[in-house]
């Protein structure tokens, strides 16, 4: 049995942990949530340990997996300091796929996805590290996703979209095919994409328009 600890203790996380469940093989030792309030409450019948100071010890005893349980809204900087942070201390950041999704057989996925109920990564796709394809999310051929990209509930990539780490698409986003993302940006809810988008750079609307552009330096 895989000992395996979660991250944060919110609604992602909930569907993390019920796919835990249906694919079996990890025990859920507890979680770490940074709300000195929850410090020994249970979350889904799962005991909330303490904060992430923890994790040294937790891996000293022998807990050798992670799972981030925050989701992202607007911002994935969290999830990514999370996994630097779990990564940083030895642990192996599960992938977890739900059983209704499919992902084929070609595709390459890194350290700590999750591709939840519905969702499709089709042929010769690439998720980088910590991405999440959340429920009905459809990533199809030979896309490639960077390290910490969130793509939200209903997402449509066509062909050949190439997203850069710590993007953000927003519920019911399309891209059509060939388009590239650049780093950071957001697209939002609902947008349909069909230029490339600059890094940094906040696009909304149909077809999506430049909302807002980054400040120099973040």
């Amino acid at each position: 049995m895989r000992r395996v600890i979660g991250m944060g203790a919110g609604g992602h996380a909930k569907i993390l942990v019920e796919i835990l469940r249906s694919l079996g093989g990890w025990e859920l030792v507890g979680f770490t949530d940074q709300r000195p309030e929850l410090k020994g409450s249970t979350f889904m019948g799962v005991p909330i340990l303490g904060d992430d100071g923890l994790l040294p010890a937790l891996r000293a005893e022998g807990v050798d997996e992670a799972f981030i349980g925050v989701g992202a809204i607007r911002d994935v900087s969290a999830r990514k300091k999370l996994f630097a942070l779990a990564t940083g201390y030895g642990f192996e950041m599960i992938t977890l796929v739900h059983l209704s999704a499919y992902v084929a057989p070609s595709a390459r996925l890194g350290q700590g996805v999750a591709v939840l109920p519905g969702a499709v990564v089709n042929t010769d796709v690439r998720l980088g590290d910590n991405v999440t394809a959340y429920s009905g999310a459809i990533v199809e051929h030979d896309c490639v996703i960077g390290d910490h990209v969130h793509l939200s509930p209903g997402v449509h990539l066509a062909g050949g979209v190439h997203i850069e780490p710590e993007a953000f698409v927003g519920i019911g986003a399309s891209i059509i095919q060939g388009i590239r993302v650049g780093a950071g940006a957001v697209i939002g809810a609902g947008a349909a994409v069909v230029r490339d988008v600059p890094a940094g750079c906040t696009v909304v609307g149909v077809p999506a328009r430049v909302l807002a552009t980054a400040k120099a330096g973040k």
